[in-house]
């Protein structure tokens, strides 16, 4: 018997597989047999493909293979609302090695009969992803031009749509750091220079709309990633990258730049494992150093894994959503070796329930009612209205997979010249530990820490390298106001006002909601300045754990704050000479 059958029967007969049905598929037997590195616990995942329910969607929309054409279409999948007369099914067809100008010219001469379609040309893995009819399906798998064929299964964003809540912002609010920042250490890993700088994250979703508080919006040129008619894409986007700009929100890598790679259509109903492969492939053709992935699906897929696989080796890094149905289930991609799969936790770091739980979990990082951006203009499936400048709170493992890119680029800014797999041990061996002691189906390693990571990844403690005030011109001043607001917010504002333009105010804040984190970082025209925190009900802002903090050029005036009356005030600046004109 061929050696590579032999132990492809062996596991068929362990998983209660027929024979035959295993015996078809050499390519698979001979991958169990050449990857060392993958145990027979995850050998049984992959002999699952074998089992995978073909997928009888109606056929994908798209041109038909041509004489003179055979070539990679886009991966944005559209509306599936055809009628076909015959059912069809979406494969990958892997063709025999050196046999590929004869599976094109088989190709050529099936669609002048039948209603086959190519949907993308996998060179690199001497694979084609056609749709045909589902009678032909047994046809291509006795060609002699073909090795193996298989399922191209569906992914889905991995986000909880009865979670959404819009939170309408406008332009003038101090920036708010949503409570996922913190809880990753984010904060603390920029105080180190850590801040995301010269890494580019690749947001494989429904699109990234051009918001006023994210970074420029790259992608593949001649497709619309900037269109997003869901949300879920440029939600994830403002999580890893929004900048600190003084409004809005932040995100947990505020200079790492975001590549979009549309991968869901604007019904954001599913996507096919295909789809997700060519964008993975755009996303490292695109120069991304990250790749993040709020999505999956149930079953996995031959393909995928070696893609995956590849791109690591590559030195891009994936990162996926570990899934929503709070079972012990697997989903793909986050499942497969190489790719970091994300469990979600809420603001106390309990499990979230929705959060899916097996062996796979890498770590756990925020996923439950997390604010960030959202598309400006309508269609946003997502959002209940859509107002001038927008923002939104979404649960789901989707939130959290961001978080843990964002971290990732801190780590990739940090320590340029590291190793994927360096920054990917980071993570996991300093996680703080969740639940049960070591590593849990629930959290994984744990919870993702930024800070910890980096002192992993340097070997050591890290000496502060970078101030924690914006750079500013020579004709400015760095201004940097952090806020933990108390148990009664609705008491405190606060503002900046100049004493050489007639007391006029140049910044304010109010209108905060309890525990909230407020950060304010602006550069200011050198002046005279007076600022001043006021309590409503002049008892300060101690009702729980509130304090303040006002930093000028580098200088704390004011350090942890908040035991006054009805207001606090300080001075700063220029105010010798303004004093002086006054005066005269």
């Amino acid at each position: 018997m061929n050696s590579t059958i032999l132990p492809c029967m062996v596991l068929c007969v362990w998983q209660s597989i027929d024979y035959s049905v295993c015996s078809q598929n050499r390519l698979l037997g001979s991958f169990l047999l050449s990857n060392n590195a993958i145990n027979m616990y995850f050998n049984r995942l992959i002999l699952s493909l074998l089992l995978a329910t073909a997928s009888t969607a109606n056929e994908v929309p798209e041109e038909e293979i041509s004489s003179s054409s055979l070539r990679r279409k886009a991966y944005v999948i559209p509306d599936e609302s055809s009628v076909q007369e015959e059912p069809t099914r979406r494969v990958f067809v892997k063709y025999r090695k050196n046999m590929r100008s004869n599976f094109e010219a088989e190709l050529r001469k099936r669609s002048s009969s039948t209603a086959t379609r190519m949907h993308y040309d996998f060179r690199d893995m001497d694979t084609f992803v056609l749709t045909v009819p589902e009678s032909d399906v047994a046809i291509l798998k006795q060609n002699p031009t073909v090795e193996s064929v298989h399922d191209d299964v569906k992914r889905y964003p991995m986000h909880i749509p009865d979670s959404v809540q819009q939170q309408q912002r406008n332009l003038q609010q101090a920036e708010t750091v949503p409570y996922g920042v913190d809880l990753v250490q984010a904060k603390q890993a920029w105080g180190v220079g850590a801040r995301g700088q010269g890494v580019k994250v690749c947001v494989m979703d429904t699109g990234v709309y051009d918001h006023e508080d994210l970074p420029p919006i790259t992608g593949p040129a001649g497709t619309p990633f900037t269109d997003d008619g869901v949300g879920h894409g440029t939600h994830c986007a403002g999580t890893i990258a929004a900048p600190e700009n003084g409004k809005g929100v932040v995100g947990v890598a505020p200079e790492a730049d975001i590549y979009s790679v549309k991968v869901f259509s604007d019904d954001g109903s599913f996507a096919y494992s295909s789809g997700i492969l060519a964008a993975a492939q755009e996303c490292a053709a695109g120069g991304a150093n990250i790749i993040s992935m709020s999505l999956g699906g149930p079953l996995p897929n031959l393909f995928e894994i070696l893609g995956f696989r590849n791109l690591l080796r590559n030195g891009v890094i994936s990162v996926a959503a570990a899934g929503n149905f709070g079972n012990g289930l697997w989903s793909f991609p986050a499942s497969y070796p190489g790719v970091v799969s994300v469990a979600a936790v809420d603001e106390n770091k309990a499990k979230a329930p929705f959060s899916q739980f097996n062996r796979q979990v890498d770590v756990a990082a925020p996923g439950v009612d997390i604010l960030s951006t959202l598309p400006m203009t309508a269609p946003c499936q997502i959002c209940d209205q859509i107002d001038e400048f927008s923002y939104g709170t979404i649960s789901g493992t989707s939130m959290a997979c961001p978080h843990v890119a964002g971290v990732l680029a801190l780590l990739a800014s940090f320590k340029p010249e590291a190793e994927p797999a360096d920054y990917i041990r980071a993570i996991e061996q300093s996680a703080e530990d969740l639940g049960a002691p070591g590593k849990d189906k629930e959290f994984g390693n744990g919870l993702v820490q930024a800070y910890a990571a980096l002192e992993y990844l340097s070997g050591g403690p890290i000496e502060s390298v970078a101030s924690t005030t914006k750079t500013c011109g020579d004709d400015m001043i760095s201004f940097t106001l952090e806020i933990l607001t108390d148990n009664n917010a609705s008491e405190t504002t606060w503002e900046l006002r100049s004493m050489v333009d007639n007391g006029e105010t140049y910044l304010s804040g109010s209108d905060y909601e309890n525990g909230a984190v407020i950060l304010v970082r602006e550069c200011i025209p050198k002046n005279c300045y007076v600022f001043t925190m006021y309590d409503s009900e002049g008892d300060g802002i101690t009702q729980g754990e509130g304090s303040y903090s006002v930093i000028a050029d580098g200088e704390k005036l004011v350090d942890d704050g908040g035991d006054f009356d009805s207001q606090d005030m300080v001075s700063f600046g220029d105010c010798f000479e303004a004093m002086y004109e006054f005066l005269n």
